[in-house]
């Protein structure tokens, strides 16, 4: 690490990072030698903080002025939402933050990247969401921020499936909201006429069984995406490749995510990358 990452000096700032738990958390592994091959005086720390203490330990964090800001992960990014000063539209739509930039005045101003992320992620086969009839798995944070993106990036239809009913009308209605048409619904079947499959949960990690979508639709016009594939391919991702459908994984968002964040920390505009 230290062939990439300097000793902190007293004009070093500090992006800390909030979880309960935090040990798994990748943020400052990825984000810090961005930092410093951008030669910018900054570190992510992680911080565990319980559900108990964040209200305490985010007042102390917005009070010193060399804490260039605050990352969030489970399970604070809702209840950091509430506490910022200002939000970007996607955060204020989704109800959830998971960073916020500490300005000079000390005020909080949080973003929420994980739908831009996705969509950046995809690179190449972004355009393919252009008039696209989209199946989403799966309206939690992450679904719902991904949906709000979606909205902005032309698509022609998108179906919505949660075991969660209110997480599926939520999204409906925020989809709707934003597009100003009704666009978004409930999934109503199969894969017939999906253009984009995306998962959004934990779901098939193991196995394609308990999907709750029957997969023998998929096929090569389809673009597949599973943004719980990380440290190896989900069998969704495999059968997808298998049938010649386009894909990205939980990897291709990540990094994406990071560099937005990276940007966002160093005191860029929301959606900047470092």
């Amino acid at each position: 690490m230290s062939d990439t990452i300097p000793n902190l000096g007293g004009a070093s700032r500090i992006y800390a990072v909030f979880g309960d738990p935090v040990a798994q958390v990748q943020t400052p592994t990825l984000i810090n030698p961005m930092f410093a091959a951008k030669g910018v005086d900054l570190y992510a720390v992680p911080f565990h903080v319980t559900r108990e203490n964040f209200e305490a330990a985010w007042r102390v964090f917005a009070a010193m002025d060399n804490v260039a800001g605050i990352g969030v992960t489970v399970p604070h990014k809702i209840a950091a939402a509430r506490l910022c000063d200002e939000l970007t539209p996607a955060a204020a739509a989704v109800g959830a933050v998971n960073s916020i930039q500490r300005r000079g005045d000390g005020s909080m101003h949080g973003a929420l990247f994980d739908g831009l992320g996705f969509v950046r992620g995809l690179a190449g086969n972004r355009g393919r969401l252009a008039g696209a009839s989209v199946l989403l798995v799966g309206a939690g944070g992450a679904g719902r921020a991904i949906a709000h993106a979606l909205a902005g990036e032309q698509i022609g239809r998108l179906s919505v499936i949660d075991v969660d009913d209110g997480a599926v009308e939520f999204t409906i209605g925020m989809v709707n909201r934003v597009l100003n048409e009704p666009v978004a619904q409930r999934a109503s079947g199969g894969l017939a006429g999906i253009d984009v499959l995306i998962n959004a949960t934990p779901i098939g990690l193991k196995s394609t069984g308990a999907f709750p979508v029957d997969l023998d639709g998929v096929g090569p016009h389809m673009l597949v995406a599973d943004i719980a594939a990380l440290a190896r391919d989900t069998e969704l991702l495999k059968l997808a490749r298998q049938r010649g459908a386009a894909t990205s994984d939980g990897r291709d968002m990540l990094e994406a995510q990071i560099a937005l964040i990276a940007g966002f920390a160093a005191g860029c505009e929301a959606g900047m990358p470092l």
